[in-house]
């Protein structure tokens, strides 16, 4: 008799005034290596179809890469796991005076100004480490849960550099922009009213996949490391740090601005720390038998007397990193063992996660922490207090972070 009023008391429940939702849980797909992305999936505009968005701290912009009206798909990622996106005429009718645009220049510094020929449509040009994306603001559907959707303002994506030396792009449909700006999406999600609070905090598994929690999520167990933002910087940014080797500085390198960037597969260094790191590296593999070995993966590799078939197989040969980081309130340490900065290629070598950003005008200046570095670290984002934090965690086996908490699973 029960079971006749299960349909019915799910129909009344549809029909009650939505309310903010307390989180919001978006399973993610991926690995560090070969993939290089982590990425949750989307359903966005009229019909409703399904895309896969790296989730990307260091960007705020969410696009797609898009079929415009006018301009096509140019250099656009012939990869894509879902056709282009393709807005109607009217989606693209985000005017270039708008509050929105106005807030995507301020987040975005770069992106063209008003111009008198196209004022119905915000243009936006953004160039990241490798890459850049040009396109326009679009108006669209987004379904966020299982029972709810809005109107959300992203990127239509038409024109895609990508850097020569890149063997080809990730098979991803776009961008999710989970950055600090206004045009973010989580930003978006607050002020419409879907969820109480700009948090966001992600589990990347060392061995693939993980999750992605927006709003008033609780928070997962163990001790976390707490450290304020600086509200100097656009970025992530728990303030400068100096990097130990097996406990001990790295002679010689001062301290860098540190920034949280999961748009990126791995650690970038000034080249000061990069050097340092390798030649502290090299010493302490001196005698051990490992080999150096060139790699198309990444340009510092080593192989042993047999292929590797994982970072557990080599992670003893090396001493662990960490950063010292200094702030308002003192400092914060992030551990770093030789797993969360090594990778077995396909080739089955251990090559260093981390690269040398001397030659990029912005890195040079920064500790750009990526994927690799936050494999099996709970990272939460606080906007509502501006402070940064993380714990160890086995993001493979985390469980639902509150009981209400709702699933965006397709």
């Amino acid at each position: 008799m029960a079971a006749m009023w299960y349909p019915i008391i799910g129909l009344l429940l549809l029909m009650l005034p939505l309310g903010p939702s307390s989180a919001i849980k978006f399973p993610l797909i991926g690995n560090v290596y070969p993939d290089g992305h982590f990425y949750a999936t989307l359903q966005i505009g009229k019909p409703l179809k399904p895309y896969f968005l790296d989730i990307d701290t260091g960007s705020n912009l969410t696009w797609l890469e898009c079929e415009h009206p006018d301009h096509g798909c140019k250099g656009c990622n012939q990869r894509t796991p879902h056709p282009y996106y393709k807005p109607a005429a009217h989606n693209l009718m985000v005017r270039c005076d708008s509050w929105i645009c106005a807030q995507l220049r301020k987040d975005q510094p770069g992106s063209p100004q008003c111009p008198n020929s196209d004022p119905h449509r915000c243009h936006y040009d953004i160039q990241y480490v490798s890459g850049r994306s040009k396109g326009d603001l679009a108006n669209d559907m987004i379904f966020i849960n299982r029972r709810d959707d809005m109107n959300y303002v992203f990127g239509c994506g038409y024109e895609q550099e990508e850097p020569l030396e890149q063997p080809s792009p990730p098979a991803v449909d776009g961008i999710l922009g989970l950055g600090r700006g206004s045009v973010g999406f989580v930003a978006q999600l607050k002020a419409q009213k879907k969820i109480v609070r700009n948090v966001i905090g992600h589990c990347l598994s060392i061995h693939g996949n993980g999750n992605l929690y927006i709003g008033d999520f609780r928070l997962p167990p163990g001790d976390v490391t707490w450290a304020p933002m600086s509200t100097s910087l656009p970025y992530y940014s728990p303030g400068p740090a100096t990097l130990l080797y097996d406990e001990q500085p790295i002679r010689g390198s001062p301290a860098f601005t540190t920034v949280f960037d999961s748009g990126a597969t791995y650690t970038y260094m000034p080249g000061q720390i990069y050097n340092g790191l390798v030649s502290k590296v090299q010493d302490t593999l001196h005698k051990s038998s490992l080999k150096e070995v060139k790699d198309r993966a990444l340009p510092q590799c080593w192989k042993g007397k047999m292929p590797f078939r994982s970072v557990d197989d080599v992670k003893n040969e090396f001493k662990s990193l960490s950063l010292k980081i200094t702030h308002a309130r003192g400092t914060s340490n992030l551990d770093i063992p030789p797993e969360n900065y090594l990778i077995v290629t396909k080739d089955g070598n251990a090559c260093l996660a981390i690269l040398d950003g001397s030659s990029d005008r912005v890195l040079r200046h920064l500790i750009l922490i990526g994927d690799a570095m936050m494999q099996d670290l709970f990272v939460i984002y606080d906007n509502e207090v501006n402070r940064i934090g993380w714990v160890r965690a086995q993001c493979d086996r985390m469980q639902d972070l509150e009981s209400g908490i709702i699933d965006s699973r397709l």
